[in-house]
């Protein structure tokens, strides 16, 4: 994400992961062909792998039902990638929603279906400091 809120809302999610444990990489602009097109590279202490790309969205609330709609082309993308890599154990690919009024909505990619994930605890990241600051 290059614009300056996309920077700051990366910038939580890294956040947001790493005070859950995980060790999380952020990938530059650009395109990997050995890779899903994500933003950030979680990876757990269990040996678990996340890739996660970011979304931004004005101020709706998106559901597992809704969601494919937003973003039709990161759907296509991770699928074509889970499907290449079925024997992967470990390896979750997720799209994170981001919005000022709800903050993250997490979403696990299946082959052929689509899993909310738990909502995480963020109020000390970064996003919601920046939020409050500007205020």
């Amino acid at each position: 994400m290059t614009s300056r809120r996309g920077t700051l809302v990366e910038e939580g999610a890294r956040e947001l992961l790493q005070l859950h444990g995980y060790s999380v990489r952020v990938l530059p602009p650009g395109f990997n062909k050995r890779l899903p097109p994500v933003h950030l590279i979680a990876t757990g202490s269990s040996g678990e792998t996340r890739f996660i790309r970011i979304q931004k969205l004005s101020h709706r609330s998106p559901t597992a039902e809704s969601i494919e709609r937003y973003c039709p082309n990161d759907f296509m993308q991770l699928r074509k990638y889970i499907s290449t890599h079925p024997s992967a154990v470990g390896l979750r690919c997720e799209i994170w929603i981001y919005s000022l009024t709800h903050g993250f909505k997490c979403f696990e990619i299946l082959a052929d279906d689509i899993r909310e994930i738990p909502k995480l605890p963020q109020n000390t990241l970064a996003v919601c400091r920046s939020r409050r600051s500007a205020a």
